[in-house]
């Protein structure tokens, strides 16, 4: 290239450079901006020393720089026009969550429990701007405070404000979201909508309810991690504010006062008549019970579930359908849960796994109408021999026994028995092993049981479809990295087509 040919290029460049040092001002930072500065004036002085003077002066006022100058001005009203457009988006942003798990919309649970706060809760979120949990963590919170302005938040760095972490005791060894309202303080158990909401649900609660499990007659244990235990159902009602504990009522002699649910889960054994004079009391008194059965084992409680208005077939219900065949037993049927009962409305289109289970039946006569909870498909039947299932291996429907749909699942209410008490409240099920370790994440099990008793603790607004950890393909940036891209994408590679167009153009003009 001739030198008076490159002196024009490279004032064009400079001349480029300056005019869009305000975009880069608006978009980037001053580091960038200097950068731009000290380029402009880089390439005008090599233009002024390439070039010679009457070639300098025939550019400036002839009509290359007339053309020259139209193409810049077009192209930087379109930058500015870019620009405001960006900024305006920024000031009032809306977002479509178009990925196909919706990980960047909160659930309807989520929304809900930030609707109703009546008090301002804070999360603190102890993260390095460096950090690759920063953005996400960032990001996550936004969604929250975007719901309500209760709902507020800030981020710590330990390095430049490690007395504040260690202040509320947010290490980053252990949780690193710490929810405040108030006096009351909740570690998110992880930095995901589901921790965050279940710390949420434990600040805003004034107290904590109770519920025991019955222990003493060969029920799964309340703290194993061993596929039959209930390990996983305890720590998911401890992660949602409630207080999990068992109970042996032998040893204690009565259901104590602050029990707000009582479970009895899984007994291979019957209760003993003292036993099941307690619970009957309990249930007089207006206590809320769950009675999770199982096929084969007689706990004795035929007689109190009748007091709702509940019998539990002698039977074991089997499925032949494709969709219990691929769970490999025919007597894991699939249940659908009913949309006629707040419990199980919101996982209409969810299916139960229900292993080994007995069928239920209404009792018209009892003056209480039991609710069924979840049905088995119309090709299951409840089969009564259950010794040809359960030894032989071998299940045909025989003339008279019962065909589907059959309940596996009955909720009831039972009027207070006198003034100043609340009304009895049930919740029956064929089936004690679904929300073992081992089935409690199949299908929607987990929800169905953590419903169930959140209705029976008279925690209606937690009866819903709980948060998901839902994995994503994410890009996290941190903050350098984000205005290091803003710069490439609205500065550098528009400025950069602006002067290759003005070099090739301003070439061509001269030959």
């Amino acid at each position: 290239m001739k030198k008076p040919i490159l002196s024009r290029v490279l004032g064009a460049v400079g001349l480029v450079l300056l005019a869009t040092s305000a975009v880069t001002l608006f978009f980037g930072n001053t580091r960038f901006l200097v950068g731009k500065l000290v380029l402009a004036a880089a390439c005008a002085a090599a233009s002024f020393a390439l070039g010679e003077a009457g070639g300098l002066r025939r550019f400036f006022t002839g009509r290359a720089l007339h053309f020259g100058a139209v193409t810049a001005v077009s192209a930087l009203a379109l930058v500015v026009a870019l620009g405001a457009a960006n900024w305006i988006a920024y000031q009032r942003p809306k977002s479509w969550d178009l990925t196909k798990n919706r990980i960047f919309t909160l659930q309807e649970d989520t929304v809900r429990t930030l609707r109703a706060l009546k008090t301002p809760v804070k999360a603190l979120a102890v993260y390095r701007l460096d950090e690759e949990g920063y953005a996400q963590a960032r990001a996550l919170l936004e969604r929250y405070a975007a719901v309500t302005p209760r709902f507020t938040f800030e981020l710590v760095d330990p390095y430049k404000n490690p007395e504040k972490a260690r202040a509320y005791g947010v290490l980053s060894s252990g949780p690193r979201i710490l929810l405040l309202s108030g006096d009351q303080r909740a570690p998110a158990s992880a930095a995901d909508e589901q921790g965050v909401t279940n710390a949420l649900v434990k600040v805003t609660r004034t107290a904590a309810r109770k519920i025991y499990f019955l222990t003493g007659h060969g029920e799964p244990d309340l703290a194993s991690q061993e596929p039959r235990g209930y390990g996983l159902l305890a720590k998911a009602l401890t992660a949602e504010g409630y207080e999990v504990a068992p109970l042996s009522l032998p040893e204690q002699g009565r259901v104590p006062a602050d029990a707000a649910v009582l479970v009895v889960a899984g007994a291979r054994k019957a209760l003993l008549p003292p036993e099941l004079k307690l619970l009957d009391a309990y249930a007089d008194q207006g206590g809320h019970l769950g009675l999770f059965l199982e096929p084969e084992a007689d706990a004795g409680l035929d007689k109190l579930l009748a007091r709702f208005g509940v019998q539990a077939d002698d039977d074991v219900v089997v499925d032949p359908s494709p969709a219990a065949q691929l769970l490999g037993s025919p007597v894991s049927p699939i249940a659908l849960p009913s949309g006629a009962h707040p419990i199980s409305r919101e996982l209409a289109d969810t299916a139960l796994v229900l292993p080994t289970a007995r069928s239920l039946v209404a009792l018209t006569q009892a003056g209480v109408t039991p609710t069924p909870l979840a049905l088995t498909g119309s090709e299951a039947w409840g089969e009564t021999d259950l010794k040809g299932v359960f030894e032989r291996g071998q299940a045909r429907r025989d003339e008279g026994e019962k065909g589907g749909p059959l309940p596996l699942a009955m909720a009831a209410e039972k009027p207070a028995a006198g003034e100043g008490q609340r009304p009895a409240r049930l919740v029956a099920a064929g089936d004690s092993d679904f929300f073992t370790n081992q089935y409690l994440q199949l299908g929607g099990n987990r929800d169905f049981a953590m419903n169930a008793l959140s209705w029976l603790a008279e925690q209606e607004d937690r009866i819903t479809l709980r948060p998901r950890s839902r994995e994503a393909s994410l890009v996290l940036l941190t903050d350098a990295q984000a205005t290091a891209l803003k710069f490439l994408s609205v500065d550098v590679l528009p400025v950069g087509l602006l002067v290759l167009g003005l070099a090739v153009w301003m070439v061509r003009r001269s030959r």
